[in-house]
């Protein structure tokens, strides 16, 4: 393997910025709590970690914001701003997580308590300052399309890198969600299996409460951590000549 290679594979598979814990061990135990809770204390996750207000919700918007510094970063990297398909991409992914980071606390409402005008609520299939309650095309069809993003870019293409070696010296393979993040993709897909499964076979036990609300938090996790990689790999000295070419 010649240093491109070497080097393509570094930034795509190998170098990974962050501890375990924060894309393997944390998650797992995550998921592990949310299903012990489930089947065992159904009262004290409604109390905690349900509603507006609850854990899942907090957790959600604080791992949305937090994406949405690291993208913004990312955005006004210099690297970034000089190669334009990359500064496209970021620039859709930080105005995404920023959007729907607004969406998940209905652009504050949730926090500071104020009520919805009538001529939206009326809009609104939950009475909530928010446009995901408006349309499927705006709730159900852009989570779809996430959902469908998450699995390609985090299981099937990761797997087709380690797996073609000669596919990581392509310039948009910088791009690529390293394997490390496959755990959260399949997490993600974990948490409705029950649900699924219940649409298929008929009546079927729930793994978690709330399956779509639990995935959702799997979801922006596997975005926060992808945008701190995706990061990484342009503030990477070493990598930057195979990003953008000066």
């Amino acid at each position: 393997m010649d240093q491109t290679s070497r080097q393509a594979l570094n930034r795509n598979d190998a170098a990974m910025p962050l501890s375990p814990v924060w894309w393997l061990h944390l998650p797992v135990a995550v998921f592990l709590l949310l299903v012990l809770l489930f089947q065992f204390s159904t009262v004290l996750f409604a109390g905690w970690f349900d509603g507006e207000r609850g854990a899942l919700e907090i957790a959600q918007f604080v791992i949305l914001l937090t994406s949405t510094v690291v993208g913004v970063r990312l955005v006004f990297h210099p690297v970034t701003r000089r190669t334009p398909g990359l500064l496209l991409w970021s620039s859709l992914a930080t105005l995404g997580v920023a959007y729907t980071a607004g969406e998940e606390i209905s652009w504050a409402q949730h926090l500071v308590g104020w009520g919805t005008p009538h001529w939206w609520a009326d809009l609104n299939d939950q009475g909530e300052t928010n446009l995901h309650n408006v349309s499927s095309w705006l709730d159900q069809k852009p989570r779809a399309l996430l959902e469908v993003g998450i699995v390609i870019g985090g299981i099937v293409l990761p797997l087709l890198l380690r797996a073609v070696p000669r596919l990581q010296q392509v310039r948009a393979a910088t791009i690529v969600p390293p394997l490390a993040l496959l755990p959260l993709a399949l997490l993600a897909e974990l948490a409705r299996l029950g649900e699924r499964a219940r649409d298929v076979f008929g009546s079927q036990p729930e793994i978690v409460y709330r399956p779509s609300e639990v995935q959702e938090l799997f979801f922006f996790w596997f975005a926060l951590i992808y945008l701190i990689v995706l990061y990484r790999r342009v503030a990477d000295e070493e990598t930057q000549p195979l990003i953008a070419c000066t």
